[in-house]
């Protein structure tokens, strides 16, 4: 029995060994190994600043480890770095991974990269663009939340998911292409987007969430797409400015309550224009609260 005993210690003794040897540091960076010859960034010294580069390979011992990763947190709270350059093999980006950097004006998303997960650039203030890849399917919750600097975003064609607040707060947004695939534009994507003065709301979507852009105060002129069928509650409340909404759909969406929210920065409807399509003209004038803008007209 004591003969077993020791072998098992000496079993997870080894196991345990074999676990630590996964992790290490070289130069900057601490890695982990995630897979034969390659590492992901574990993390950063949150003290570095300026300009970051993070290295194609990696060496330890006689192996050469390909970087492929940013792990969960990577450089969260590394406050100082201004730009960071990210070799062209990574197709993970963790979440959070780089939450509060908040003077990182300058990053590249790798085309391998094909999610960009919760929370990954939030309270990045300074960020001013971004290219997100063609790659990418999916964008998670928060992810550009507090980007305040940002002006101007392309959400390419083949993300499907752009999930709740991911670009909640971004107060300098002047410009959104959304993809022409997405379904769903889920609750409070684009909060308090103060500088957004347009948008256009693909072909393919179907419903817009609650307070999907509540309160976008400079928004003036909106365009819903043919296939909306459903707005909910506040979509579009505390958006004082709102003169003109183009709504493509031949069937008045269910839209009750999605204009207001008992606030005295709701859209005037009675002093906006909505523009329909001509042969369903009644059918808006026949359901609230379309029937309470002040005008309806055929769109030409």
């Amino acid at each position: 029995m004591n003969r077993t005993k020791t072998f098992l210690v000496l079993i997870l003794m080894i196991i345990a060994t074999a676990a630590g040897a996964q992790t290490f540091k070289a130069g900057t960076f601490i890695y982990k190994v995630i897979g034969k010859n390659t590492v992901e960034v574990s993390s950063a010294d949150s003290s570095m600043s300026g300009n970051v580069a993070i290295p194609q390979t990696v060496r330890l011992g006689d192996t050469v480890y390909t970087v492929t990763a940013v792990a969960e947190g990577g450089f969260s709270g590394c406050t100082g770095i201004r730009s960071i350059i990210l070799p062209a093999k990574i197709n993970r980006i963790g979440k959070e991974a780089f939450l509060g950097c908040r003077n990182l004006n300058s990053i590249n998303i790798p085309s391998g990269v094909t999610s960009i997960s919760e929370y990954t650039f939030k309270g990045c203030l300074s960020l001013t663009s971004i290219t997100i890849p063609e790659g990418v399917t999916s964008i998670g919750y928060g992810a550009f939340l507090d980007c305040e600097a940002l002006t101007s975003i392309t959400i390419p064609d083949n993300v499907t998911t752009i999930e709740s607040s991911v670009f909640g707060s971004c107060t300098g947004l002047v410009s959104v292409t959304i993809s022409k695939n997405v379904s769903v534009i889920h609750s409070s994507t684009f909060y308090e987007c103060s500088s957004l003065a347009s948008i256009t709301i693909p072909n393919n979507v179907t419903t817009i969430e609650y307070g999907a852009f509540s309160p976008c105060r400079n928004l003036t002129s909106i365009t819903i797409g043919s296939s909306v069928t459903s707005i909910w509650e506040g979509a579009f409340s505390r958006c004082p400015n709102l003169k003109d909404v183009y709504c493509l759909a031949k069937m008045a969406p269910d839209a009750r309550y999605s204009f207001i929210s008992n606030s005295d920065d709701d859209p005037n409807l009675s002093a906006a224009i909505l523009h329909v399509p001509a042969e369903s003209i009644k059918s808006y004038k026949d359901h609230y609260p379309w029937s309470d803008f002040g005008t309806i007209v055929a769109i030409e």
